[in-house]
């Protein structure tokens, strides 16, 4: 057995507020705000095959599949279209990808897998990410961002003004912002934590089963807590007022409000730190606070054709690099493991488990 890496780049016009989408199982999926007009599509390929012409030949028929029409680009693997949705095996062979985008600052981003990680930075557009167990890693967001994973963390730094939307089941949920629109923050058992100043104009809205709930206000709030069992503990001054499951903690002005439902999870009240505030996000600042709205959602694209006096371009990457190492035996080690993985999220895709019984079994497989 060996593995054959293969790296192929794409390049395509979409505007400075065009669509993105991409859509796997697999991999680690990456985007990132740049100027410009263009994006920049590079997928790296590793399969995992007896010989190198296997492997060639096994890529010729799992090659991602590259949606190009005015203002818009769609990413998908092909197993996303098999009638599983999730076996991407050929011939014995092993095919994962991995997709990494650079696009204008205000592309609108959908960005969906199954158990890859998702990392993304400096963008405005409006923004969704979707995975089941991998983990969301985002870096000086600014506009609206949703984000949801299972069993995966969902991590949000730097960002500018933002109005957030996250969830996760057993995943934990880290938001450091400059200013926050508006949020809404939704974990069963893993904690939460936020940072930043809250605008007083906005919704914010956290709610926890068991986890724990800490705020680190960078502007005058007001903490409201509804728990069976949990209180708020502050580190800063502040105005407690009621009790027996209805706490009210007052710091500053309490212009802007934050309320947190939880069943045995507390609320904690943090002093901010020097680190805390944001001094300037990668990202442009938008002129406007964030759409109170979803927005229009990113749509797969089409196969349509470029614009009329475009130069043709290939309806797949252009292969740049390409290296073939036999004889590895550390992915072979880790074949159970994904194997395991892969049958869990197709029982979940056919509805024969739910959410939670899969959180429990991925989370069994990795260890």
């Amino acid at each position: 057995m060996g593995t054959l890496e293969r790296t192929e780049t794409l390049t395509h016009r979409i505007g400075s507020n065009g669509r993105v989408s991409v859509k796997t199982i697999t991999g680690k999926l990456r985007v990132r705000g740049i100027e410009g007009e263009e994006a920049r599509l590079t997928v790296t390929y590793r399969i995992r095959a007896t010989d190198q012409v296997a492997a060639e030949r096994v890529l010729d028929t799992g090659r991602v599949i590259v949606d190009r029409g005015p203002g818009s680009l769609s990413v998908e693997t092909p197993e996303r279209r098999l009638a599983t949705g999730l076996a991407w095996l050929f011939g014995g062979a092993r095919v994962g990808a991995d997709v990494t985008l650079d696009v204008p600052w205000g592309t609108r981003v959908r960005y969906e897998t199954m158990s890859g990680s998702i990392e993304a930075m400096a963008l405005v557009g409006d923004q969704k990410y979707r995975t089941v167990s991998g983990d969301i890693r985002l870096w000086s967001m600014g506009g609206l961002v949703e984000a949801g994973s299972i069993s995966g963390s969902i991590t949000l730094e730097n960002g500018g003004d933002v109005r957030l939307r996250a969830n996760s089941i057993s995943g934990s949920i880290r938001v450091r912002a400059r200013r926050f629109y508006g949020m809404t923050l939704s974990s069963t058992s893993g904690s939460i934590a936020v940072v930043g100043a809250l605008d007083p104009s906005g919704d914010h809205r956290a709610e926890s089963i068991s986890g724990s709930v800490e705020l680190t206000p960078l502007n005058g709030v007001t903490a409201e807590l509804r728990a069976i069992s949990g209180s708020i503990v502050s580190d800063v001054e502040h105005k407690l007022e009621g009790g027996r499951g209805r706490w009210r903690s007052i710091v500053g002005d309490g212009h802007a409000v934050f309320r947190v439902n939880s069943t045995s999870g507390g609320l904690h009240i943090l002093a901010p730190r020097p680190s805390d505030y944001v001094v300037a996000a990668a990202a442009p600042t938008a002129s406007t606070p964030p759409s109170s709205g979803s927005g229009e959602e990113s749509k797969a694209a089409t196969a349509e054709e470029p614009a009329a006096g475009a130069a043709e371009e290939q309806s797949s990457p252009q292969e740049t690099e390409e290296t073939w190492s036999p004889d590895e035996t550390a992915e072979a080690d880790e074949a159970p493991a994904e194997d395991e993985e892969l049958s869990v999220l197709q029982a979940l895709e056919r509805g024969e488990i739910g959410v939670d019984e899969a959180a429990e079994r991925l989370e069994r497989a990795r260890r």
